[in-house]
């Protein structure tokens, strides 16, 4: 009699990929906590890919043969890629949350008046970076689409619409810190390294 094996990853790529009636067989055959996500385990990239059956070694964009305008266009390009394929696989097949409600990584600006009120250290103690930008009174004016910053984040709306939506307002969090860089790369936004 010839053995069967089956990989683990293999089975949960396919289950990822199923319809609900796959799903449910599968779940049958190899039992529910075989297919338990912690999207937490979504650290990188490839990550990413591998949780949702793509090959994450090929390169999408060919950023090396860029000249100096379209090199950043696409390495905005290759992060907005990136991270669509990022929240993709940390949403696990879903769109909505139950409610048909999403969430996305929001950010707070300060004034440069305000940053130098609160401080050197205060800022630093709260993880405040400094970003390049001219005017900042509309959001889409310094390069970030999404989001209206007129009052520090606290009127941020996405009239415009972005495909950075996550299930949960926990999963939106964990993009925004553990996706950061890639995320400001999306938007052109360069941190001032003190």
């Amino acid at each position: 009699m010839e053995e069967l094996r089956i990989n683990k990853e293999n089975v949960i790529a396919c289950y990822n990929k199923s319809s609900e009636e796959t799903k449910e067989t599968l779940m049958h055959l190899f039992g529910e906590d075989v297919f338990k996500f912690d999207f937490r385990s979504i650290k990188t990239y490839k990550d990413a890919c591998k949780h949702l059956g793509l090959d994450g070694s090929k390169e999408v964009f060919n950023i090396d043969d860029c000249n100096s305008f379209n090199k950043k266009a696409m390495q905005q390009a290759d992060a907005v890629y990136r991270l669509i394929t990022i929240c993709d696989a940390i949403n696990n097949g879903q769109k909505y949350d139950k409610n048909g409600t999403t969430w996305f990584p929001v950010y707070y600006f300060y004034t440069k008046g305000e940053i130098e009120e609160m401080g050197e250290t205060k800022r630093k103690e709260k993880g405040i970076k400094l970003l390049s930008s001219a005017f900042a009174y509309f959001s889409e004016v310094a390069g970030v689409r999404c989001a209206l910053a007129d009052n520090r984040g606290a009127f941020t709306f996405a009239i415009w619409g972005f495909p950075l939506c996550l299930t949960s307002e926990e999963k939106a969090l964990y993009v925004a810190e553990q996706f950061e860089s890639l995320i400001f790369r999306c938007y052109g936004i360069e941190v001032n390294e003190d």
